[in-house]
């Protein structure tokens, strides 16, 4: 089977991009040939050991949240109806927003996974922007909206990361989803728990709240000094404004800031935290959910949102609800008092994780649909 994954860019390893570029791996372990297509790719971030050809349909300065990008939007679609026209693939992938709107009818049966479309719709994701910009995106997006809802029409399939996620395509884009849930990879399985004290957060971006673990903390302070914060990811401006937060509540002895880390040290980081804490408003899924599931360690998420498919209240995890310090710090305060209810809890989420979230499996499923839609689309042509 000749693939075409097609993602935004390949610029850091994480979300999007790592999903894409891990599936097009299994995919050239099955002997595939196999062509990634994006805006951009960093090709020392992004290497692999399988035979994947990388084409860039733009270069760096063309990155979907410049105004770049919108002045070259039809070049990078004329770049990508070429590359298919000479490669003639089997099928095609597009892999979450902005690629839905470089599709086309290009004779070719193609699949589609919106893994967070719903930034289109929320403010989740657009508060990371500089608020020039983001003033600017919150009117243009809804002329986006109904651009990037007219090509849905160009995709056979549809995959949907949740049933949460499912249920938001089917409200606005009115088609069916197969649901196909994110996987962790076999890195974050492979160490063993040996827990600390620390409540973890991710802080690259905006969405995690890891602040409002912060403020938390603050809260919890007051009552107890028996524990840690431990943020991972660095995100420039926004770790700035964490780490001042911190100062300004006092808490420098209380939060350890790691930076960017690898996904060994995510993974380690993981396995020695006693929870995690996924405060992210009407997550499409939350792969970092899985993630640390994997690693042995339980999680706290906020819902709605894809979380309440992945983790099962009081025994992998809890699920709480949005912006609630106190829900937050009731939860945590049970893991600190019973030390042994995160080991407990720890386990319950591995096996959990190795039944139903494992990298592998998922992407076999993936490839498992790719070819369903080949013989579908083939059939009714």
């Amino acid at each position: 089977m000749k693939s075409l994954v097609v993602l935004p860019y390949l610029k850091s390893i994480g979300g999007a991009g790592r999903y894409g570029w891990e599936l097009a791996e299994f995919l050239a372990s099955k002997n595939d040939n196999v062509i990634v297509a994006s805006i951009f790719a960093d090709r020392k971030q992004y290497a692999s050991k399988e035979s994947i050809s990388v084409i860039d349909l733009a270069d760096e300065s063309c990155l979907p949240q410049t105004t770049k990008y919108w002045l070259n939007l039809r070049k990078i679609r004329k770049n990508l109806h070429l590359l298919i026209s000479n490669e003639k693939p089997d099928v095609i992938i597009f892999i979450n927003w902005p690629t839905s709107m470089w599709a086309d009818n290009f004779d070719v049966p193609t699949v589609f996974s919106p893994l967070d479309i719903q930034i289109l719709y929320s403010d989740t994701y657009t508060k990371n922007l500089k608020t020039s910009i983001y003033w600017l995106w919150k009117f243009l997006r809804h002329f986006v909206r109904i651009y990037e809802k007219s090509k849905w029409k160009h995709f056979d399939s549809i995959i949907a990361s949740s049933k949460f996620t499912a249920k938001h395509i089917f409200d606005v884009y009115k088609t069916n989803s197969e649901v196909i849930y994110l996987g962790a990879n076999k890195i974050f399985f492979n160490v063993t728990p040996n827990k600390s004290k620390a409540i973890l957060c991710l802080g690259d971006i905006k969405a995690r709240h890891a602040s409002f673990l912060i403020e938390t903390a603050e809260k919890l302070s007051k009552k107890r000094n028996d524990f840690e914060i431990w943020i991972a990811g660095d995100k420039e401006e926004h770790s700035m404004e964490l780490k001042q937060l911190t100062k300004n509540l006092g808490l420098e002895n209380v939060v350890k800031f790691f930076g960017r880390v690898s996904d060994e040290k995510l993974a380690s980081l993981y396995a020695n935290s006693l929870v995690f804490t996924h405060l992210v408003k009407d997550a499409p899924f939350g792969m970092q959910v899985v993630e640390s599931m994997a690693a042995g360690t339980p999680v706290i998420s906020w819902k709605p949102g894809g979380p309440e498919e992945s983790i099962v209240h009081d025994e992998t995890g809890f699920l709480i609800s949005q912006y609630n310090y106190d829900e937050l710090i009731k939860y945590i305060e049970l893991f600190l008092d019973d030390p042994n209810l995160g080991l407990e809890m720890g386990k319950n989420a591995r096996i959990r994780a190795e039944n139903f979230f494992k990298s592998s499996d998922i992407y076999n499923q993936i490839r498992n649909f790719m070819i369903l839609t080949i013989e579908h689309t083939t059939k009714s042509n």
